[in-house]
């Protein structure tokens, strides 16, 4: 039989771990089980114990159970103890929930127990065993009953039975407390003197990191652990050793770990040992991660929606109101004298539709961009007619007297790249060194080859950016304080970086307040 506190100890054992334990009998029938395990499947303990563990189990499964037990009990053929599989759970509420099971045997009593360990897969879960050191109280209590036996002849047949049964029930308890460690599912379960020195470990964990458990026994822990975390795991174990109970973060490698350091006392009360409990919590990590890039990104687009309504609400009412004022004026001009009048008011109309249509372009641009579904197909271009003709479609957008002047160093220049998307990178820098000039200047568009690199540059006599802002001039939304009333998104160069940046390329700019604005996209051959 186990001892009182032994089996306190092995009870604390099962109900303090944070993936669910079950015992069940040959039979099937559940016996034990831990906290965690209602936890999972939403029971109360008095609704499971003595009941047929199918009852946590999906069809086809729930059905099979008893078979799976009787096939084996008949054939001794193991399918899954002791190797463990990826199984769905029942619970209360009829839902499922994956989880890995891990099965061990063990002899209770002359009886076949069975031992689930159950590890949530849907949520990486703190886990937790609290071991406790029971083998040595057991062993003085065998050597205890030696010395009666040599002390009296007349108790000797029944204290050997006695010393039997005690060390049976030491030889089982030790077996199931190895079975538990080695089968541990997401790290490992360590327990270390006061110098911080293994005496015991086992689990999955350490076989995933390529450590021998017995070439462990006798080193230090610190030494285990990366550089970087050792004096403050040193400084946690330090307090375990003063009766706390630490709970801490580290890494091996590129994976991540929560400890939970457990005192363990001997008879006087004094901290004679350390119980540690790794479980590796990297996929929790990453989901974390992964649920912060989206909340950011969820954060992102919620403040692009906001910003998209203010600045439509600008942006919208001017060019609408313009063009309903010129429709209604040409409704009025009816006769053919008054044919210039309607022309004027015809070009206004076609002027802020256009203003509308970049302001929409802009905005689906920067969607694709941000949802990355805009995708590059890179062939070859030949540079000068390729920007020729962008010239020649845009010169009737230019303001009175604009004109484009171009500088070309070589009329053979070829680029391997997307045609569609550096067309769109010029329109927006064209379109731009328009707007922020007067009427009557020029627009100069260069193209030169340096050894390795091809420059485009366009130049405009506009109104320059301030230094102290010339940091933002790439940033979603930011229009530099001179822009003044001159209509604009403020995102036409966000999205010429992104484009730019899809294409492999560079842009540079130069600037001078009042002078004009360079911008110069580079070409690596």
């Amino acid at each position: 039989m186990i001892e009182p506190r032994e089996e306190s100890l092995l009870k604390a054992l099962i109900e303090n771990a944070i993936d669910g334990v079950i015992m069940i009998d040959s039979m099937g029938i559940i016996k034990q089980l831990n906290s965690a395990a209602l936890k999972l499947f939403g029971y109360e303990r008095d609704e499971l114990i003595d009941r047929n563990v199918n009852k946590l189990m999906a069809s086809p499964h729930s059905e099979k159970h008893d078979e799976y037990i009787k096939r084996y009990t008949e054939t001794g053929v193991k399918h899954i103890i002791g190797i463990g599989r990826e199984v769905e759970g029942l619970k209360k509420d009829g839902s499922l929930f994956p989880f890995d099971l891990a099965i061990s045997e063990l002899k209770h009593n002359d009886e076949h127990w069975f031992v689930g360990f159950i590890h949530d897969l849907t949520v990486i879960k703190e886990s937790e065993r609290r071991l406790k050191n029971y083998a040595s109280s057991l062993e003085n209590h065998v050597k205890k009953r030696t010395e009666e036996l040599h002390s009296s002849n007349q108790r000797l047949h029944e204290e050997i039975e006695q010393r039997k049964k005690v060390e049976e029930a030491l030889l089982e308890s030790q077996e199931l407390y190895k079975a538990i460690a080695r089968n541990f599912p997401n790290g490992t379960i360590n327990v270390i003197d006061t110098d911080f020195n293994y005496l015991f470990v086992d689990g999955k964990g350490l076989r995933d990191r390529g450590l021998d458990k017995t070439a462990l026994i006798g080193t230090s822990y610190l030494d285990t652990i990366e550089i970087a975390f050792q004096t403050e795991v040193q400084e946690d174990l330090d307090l375990v050793l003063k009766g706390d109970y630490r709970v801490f973060e580290i890494r091996h490698g590129e994976s991540y770990f929560i400890l939970r350091a457990v005192p363990l006392h001997d008879k006087s009360g004094a901290v004679s040992e350390i119980l540690l409990v790794e479980t590796n919590i990297t996929s929790q990590k990453n989901a974390e991660e992964e649920i912060y890039r989206t909340l950011k990104k969820e954060k992102e687009l919620n403040e692009l929606k906001s910003r998209f309504v203010s600045m439509a609400s600008h942006e919208f009412r001017t060019p609408l109101s313009t063009i309903l004022s010129s429709a209604t004026l040409i409704e009025k001009y009816e006769d053919t004298l008054e044919h210039v009048k309607r022309l004027k008011h015809v070009d206004r109309i076609k002027s802020n539709v256009n203003n509308l249509n970049m302001i929409l372009e802009d905005f689906i641009s920067l969607e694709k961009l941000n949802d990355g579904i805009l995708q590059t197909k890179k062939g070859p271009v030949r540079l000068v007619p390729f920007i020729r003709e962008i010239t020649d479609e845009m010169e009737g957008n230019l303001k009175t007297g604009q004109k484009f002047k171009l500088n070309i160093e070589d009329e053979n220049i070829e680029l391997v790249t997307d045609g569609h998307v550096l067309k769109n990178v010029m329109n927006n820098l064209i379109s731009n060194a328009s707007k922020y000039s007067d009427t009557g200047k020029d627009i100069t568009i260069s193209i030169s080859n340096h050894h390795s690199q091809v420059q485009i540059g366009v130049k405009d006599q506009g109104i320059g950016i301030p230094v102290s802002e010339s940091h933002q001039i790439f940033s979603r939304f930011f229009r530099a304080s001179n822009a003044g009333n001159i209509s604009g998104t403020g995102l036409g160069l966000h999205i010429v970086k992104k484009y730019i940046e899809l294409l492999g390329a560079r842009i540079n700019f130069e600037s001078v307040l009042g002078e004009g604005t360079t911008f110069i996209v580079l070409f690596e051959k």
